[in-house]
Formats: structure tokens, C-alpha cells, sequence
């Protein structure tokens, strides 16, 4: 079937209570695992590439290995455009045929940011395309947690945000963090309880990876978590054997690629049957 909405999976998530993972993808190979794994789970498959990526690897060349991967799965797939701040870069995305964007001005002030968001919305919603945007300030595993704590977001601007944009959906920061953690996260479920009464559109959260009680938040509006440290440990790990124990003559390409993303299944599994996304395609 050809790429479907992102808005179509997330909004249905939303309505029922569970979490679709979006998992960060960098190669064909971790496109295909990625896939298969949510066709083995019947779940609907949300993919995303950062503005990184689209600058290593173009737009074009990621939209059109998912295209032809959503063409032959059993699932509904989406792609989306995760964190990206370069107006180019969202016009590239839209063009290949991305199924929604992110726009991420959240270290901007709250005037500014709702400025940036209504330009990108104005541009996505021209052609059809759903927009994320961030509010508050979702930081890293590397800070000190009382540093991410003063980036939470606020209900009421959450719910102000909402309405000023009119953006599709909106990432919160409730204390995830993005990368490896350096202390014991925990989410502050009544914040994100207070965003929930407040703001009824699909609610992300980024940083999913390493975050204990991630199986918690879907029933309080989480309909997207991002995924992308816990995928590229495993892979790194397996490539690193690969590479060190296989003879020079065995290291071509896809005996190292195609194994190294296969050990990221686990994983992939456990975020779908997590999140309640298993059986939901």
C-alpha cells in the first residue's frame, strides 16, 4: 500500500490508548528491519529520519527505499521528518513525499517558537502534510536532571500553543531526555496528566529510549514515542563483532549491515508490544 498519514495512525492511537513507536532509521537495511518486525506484530509502522540524516543521504534517496517497503507491507508505514529547524530542509521533505514533519523551535522563546511552527504549518497543511511541533524542552541523558526539569513543559502553554499553531501534534517534556542517561529518569505523569485534560490532539515524547514507564503514558495521551538510542546500541554492538571477528575476505557490506540491524529486533519488539501498538494496524 502506498504511505499513509502519520495524523491517520497517531489520531487512531490517541483515541484508543496506546503508543505507536517511531523508530529513528538511517539505511535501507534498518528501513526493512524495521518494517518487518511490525508486520510480524501487525502494528502500524511509523518511521522517521532526522535533518541529519536527509543531509547525509537526501530526501529523495530515504522517502523512495520507504515507499517501495510500504508498498509491499501487510501494515500501514508512514515517514516522518523528525527534528529538523532549516526551512529547506522541510520543503525537500514534503517534495519526496515525507508523511508529516517536525518542526523543532523549542529552545526558542514561547512568541517565537509559536512564530517558526506557524510557518511550517502553513507551509505542510498547503499540500496536506501533518506537523509536530515541541513545546518545553525535551534535553539530554548527559545534563544534570535539575537542568531538564527547568525545560518541563507548562499545561497552559501547552493548551495556548495548540490553538495559537494549530499544529497536528505536540511533543512535551515531562522527563525524558535524549541519549544515554547519566541518572534515573522519571516521568512526571501528573504534568503530563494536566497536558492531557488540555490539549486533545496526539502527544509525543522524545528521548523514549532507556526511560523506565514509558508503558505508562499512553493511556494519559502519549500516542508517539521516538525511538532511537535503544535501536542503534544493539547494532552497534554486532557490527563491532563483525568487524573484529570475521575474516577481512567475509566484510562486505550486508554481512555486516544486514545482521547488525537484525540485532535490533528485540527491541523493536519490545517497544511495540509495550506501547500497546501490537495488533493495532
Amino acid at each position: 500500500m502506498p504511505l499513509v498519514t502519520t495524523k491517520e495512525i497517531l489520531v487512531k492511537a490517541r483515541k484508543e490508548g496506546y503508543a505507536v513507536p517511531a523508530f529513528n532509521v538511517t539505511d535501507m537495511q534498518s528501513i526493512q528491519t524495521v518494517v518487518k518486525v511490525c508486520e510480524e506484530e501487525n502494528a502500524p509502522c511509523l518511521l522517521e529520519a532526522t535533518e541529519t540524516t536527509i543531509d547525509t543521504y537526501g530526501a529523495e534517496y530515504i522517502a523512495a527505499i520507504v515507499k517501495v517497503a510500504a508498498s509491499e507491507a501487510k501494515v500501514p508505514v508512514a515517514l516522518h521528518l523528525d527534528h529538523s529547524y532549516r526551512y529547506e530542509t522541510f520543503v525537500k521533505a514534503i517534495k519526496a513525499g515525507f508523511s508529516s514533519v517536525m518542526i523543532d523551535a523549542s529552545q526558542k522563546p514561547f512568541d517565537e517558537n509559536v512564530r517558526i511552527t506557524k510557518e511550517i504549518v502553513k507551509l505542510a497543511h498547503s499540500v496536506g502534510v501533518a506537523v509536530e511541533a515541541e513545546l518545553g524542552h525535551v534535553g539530554q541523558g548527559s545534563s544534570d536532571e535539575e537542568e531538564n526539569k527547568k525545560m518541563y513543559t507548562d499545561p497552559d502553554e501547552a493548551a495556548k500553543f495548540v490553538e495559537l499553531t494549530n499544529v497536528d501534534f505536540l511533543a512535551v517534556a515531562i522527563g525524558t531526555a535524549h541519549g544515554l542517561y547519566k541518572y534515573e529518569p522519571k516521568l512526571d505523569l501528573d504534568i503530563l496528566k494536566k497536558i492531557s485534560e488540555k490539549v486533545s490532539i496526539p502527544l509525543v515524547l522524545h528521548g523514549g529510549s532507556g526511560t523506565p514507564g514509558m508503558e505508562k503514558t499512553p493511556p494519559l495521551g502519549i500516542s508517539k514515542v521516538n525511538v532511537f538510542t535503544d535501536l542503534q546500541i544493539p547494532i552497534r554492538e554486532k557490527a563491532k563483532e563483525i568487524l573484529t571477528t570475521q575474516p577481512l575476505e567475509k566484510l562486505y557490506t550486508p554481512a555486516i549491515w544486514k545482521p547488525a540491524n537484525e540485532a535490533a529486533v528485540p527491541v523493536i519488539r519490545e517497544y511495540l508490544v509495550k506501547l500497546g501498538a501490537k495488533g493495532k494496524a
